[in-house]
C-alpha cells in the first residue's frame, strides 16, 4: 500500500504482550447511566448494537426492562416507508405515483402535483401537522379526505418541512391500492415476517386512524429486528422483508439541494425516505442513518461498520440526542469494520493502552477510508505506521511492534478526547493487499521509561 508523505521514525519496542481482545463497548453503561443521571424522572433507557447480525451489547438502567414497550414517536415514519417502500416492491406503487390517481380529492389543482415520494420526503406542501391526524373519530381514509380541504403550505417539491399530515395522507393511499387496512398491513409485511410482537400503531390507544407518522409502540428487540433488517439489505434470518433497492431508495438523499422552512434535527441533516442520513462518505452514501421520535426514542443503521442499534427512552430527542451521539462515537472506536482485524495489545501494560481502527469497511477504491486512534494520551503527537503483520509481536524496549520495517507516513496530534484520524484512500489500491498499521504516542508517562506508548495494530486487508 503507498502511502504520501513517508518520513523515518525510530519505534523503541519492549517486552512482549499477551494478545487480548483489542477493543470493548465499556463506554456504553456509563453513557446511559449519564441519561439516567442527567434526567432522573425520565433517564431510565435501554440501549442495544448489534454488528453483522449478532448482539454486541445490549443493557437496561433505572425502571426499564428489555422488554419495554414505548412510544416511538416519529421513528413510527420509518416503519411507515417500509410498509410503503414493500408495496412498491410488488409494483402496487410506484414512488412518483401522484396521490391523486388513488385518492380523486386529491387529483385538483397544486395538489394533482403531490406524489408518494414527496409524501415521505417532507417535500409534498401539506401543512406540517393538523388535529385530523390523530382523530379517532374517524378512519384513515376519511381523514385523508377530509385534509383535501386543507390549504397547502408551499409549492409541492419546492421546498422541506418536516411534519406528520403528508405521510398520513400516503398511508390511506396504500390501504386503497393493497385493499387492505393499516395495520393489517404492518402486520402482514413488517411486523410478522420480523417478529415484532410488541409493535403496533396503538400507542396511545386503539384508533380507525392509525398515526401514519407517530403513533407507533416498540421495544428494544422489536425495532432492533428491524433496524437489522434495513442493515442487512432487507432480509433477517433468512426471511425477505424489502428488496436491497428499497433499501437503498429509503436511505439515498432526497432533499439536500432544498431550501428548510422546518425541521428538527439540530444539524438540519437531509433526508431519505423516512429516515434521517446522520452520515454520507465521499461519494454520497449513506453510512449512517435514523429514525428518531421526540421522546428520544432512536433507531439506526451504520453502514460503515455493519452495524445497527436502538436507544429506548420515553424523555425528549432534544435532551437525549447528544447522548446517543456519544453512543455512536464509541461504537466508531471500538467496532471492526469489514477488513479491519485486531493484533497485539497496547504496549507498555502499565500505561491503559490505546486503540488503532478503520473508519469504515476496506474496500478497494474507497476515498475517504482512514486509520483511527482512541484511547490516547490527550493531546499527545502520534506517529501511524505501516508495515507487514507480525501476529506474534516484536519486543524492543518498552514497545512491541505487531508490523514489520516500518515507516511513519504521518504524524497527527490527538485531540484532548484522546481520539485521531488519519486519512489513508484506499484509491488505486488493489484487492488483497494487506499492510499493518499501529500508533506510536510521545506521552509523559511514569511508567514508560522512553516516554514511547503504543496502540495494537490493526491488519488492514483490502476487500474488493
Amino acid at each position: 500500500m503507498s502511502m504520501p508523505n513517508l518520513s523515518v521514525f525510530p519505534l523503541l519496542l519492549g517486552a512482549a504482550l499477551a494478545q487480548g481482545p483489542c477493543h470493548d463497548l465499556l463506554a456504553l453503561p456509563s453513557i446511559q447511566q449519564d441519561v439516567l443521571t442527567t434526567f432522573p424522572l425520565s433517564g431510565s433507557n435501554c440501549l442495544r448494537v448489534d454488528q453483522h447480525g449478532l448482539p454486541a451489547y445490549a443493557q437496561a438502567v433505572g425502571q426499564f426492562t428489555l422488554p419495554t414497550v414505548v412510544p416511538i414517536a416519529s421513528a413510527t415514519k420509518t416503519l411507515s416507508a417500509a410498509v410503503l417502500m414493500t408495496l412498491v416492491d410488488d409494483g402496487v406503487l410506484t414512488l412518483d405515483d401522484p396521490v391523486g390517481q388513488w385518492l380523486p380529492e386529491w387529483n385538483v389543482g397544486a395538489k394533482a402535483a403531490i406524489t408518494l415520494r414527496m409524501c415521505f420526503t417532507h417535500t409534498s406542501g401539506m401543512v406540517e401537522s393538523h388535529p385530523l391526524i390523530s382523530d379517532d373519530t374517524v378512519t384513515l381514509r376519511q381523514a385523508a379526505q377530509q385534509l383535501a380541504n386543507v390549504p397547502l403550505a408551499y409549492v409541492p417539491g419546492s421546498a422541506f418541512a418536516y411534519g406528520g399530515v403528508s405521510m398520513h395522507v400516503a398511508g390511506a393511499v396504500c390501504e386503497v391500492a393493497s385493499g387492505q387496512a393499516w395495520n393489517a398491513l404492518f402486520q402482514q409485511r413488517i411486523a410478522g415476517p420480523l417478529g415484532m410482537q410488541a409493535t403496533d400503531y396503538a400507542a396511545f390507544g386503539a384508533t380507525p386512524n392509525p398515526r401514519i407518522a407517530g403513533g407507533a409502540q416498540s421495544n428494544l428487540g422489536d425495532f432492533a429486528a428491524f433496524v437489522d433488517m434495513l442493515r442487512n439489505g432487507g432480509s433477517r434470518n433468512g426471511v425477505t422483508v424489502l428488496s436491497p433497492a428499497a433499501v437503498d431508495l429509503m436511505l439515498t438523499d432526497q432533499t439536500s439541494w432544498l431550501p428548510i422552512l422546518a425541521t428538527p434535527h439540530p444539524d438540519a441533516a437531509p433526508y431519505g425516505i423516512g429516515m434521517w442520513l446522520e452520515r454520507r462518505d465521499a461519494t454520497g452514501a449513506t453510512t449512517l442513518a435514523h429514525a428518531a421520535g421526540a421522546f428520544g426514542f432512536i433507531g439506526w443503521v451504520d453502514r460503515a461498520h455493519d452495524a445497527s442499534g436502538v436507544f429506548v427512552v420515553r424523555s425528549s430527542n432534544q435532551l437525549t440526542f447528544p447522548f446517543v451521539q456519544r453512543v455512536w462515537q464509541a461504537c466508531d472506536d471500538a467496532l471492526l469494520p469489514t477488513g479491519v482485524t485486531c493484533l497485539g495489545a497496547p504496549s507498555p501494560a502499565c500505561a491503559g493502552g490505546g486503540w488503532a481502527n478503520g473508519s469504515t469497511a476496506a474496500r478497494a477504491g474507497t476515498i475517504d477510508f482512514a486509520l483511527l486512534a482512541a484511547q490516547a494520551p490527550p493531546d499527545s503527537i502520534a506517529a501511524l505506521l505501516l508495515g507487514d503483520p507480525l501476529p506474534a509481536g516484536v519486543p524492543v524496549v518498552d514497545l512491541v511492534a505487531y508490523l514489520g520495517p516500518a515507516a511513519v507516513f504521518a504524524t497527527v496530534q490527538a485531540s484532548a478526547d484522546g481520539r485521531a484520524r488519519v486519512p489513508a484512500s484506499l484509491v488505486g489500491i488493489a484487492p488483497g493487499t494487506v499492510v499493518a498499521a499501529q500508533f506510536a504516542w510521545l506521552a509523559a508517562d511514569p511508567c514508560a521509561g522512553f516516554g514511547l506508548q503504543a496502540s495494537h495494530a490493526v491488519r488492514v486487508t483490502v476487500l474488493p
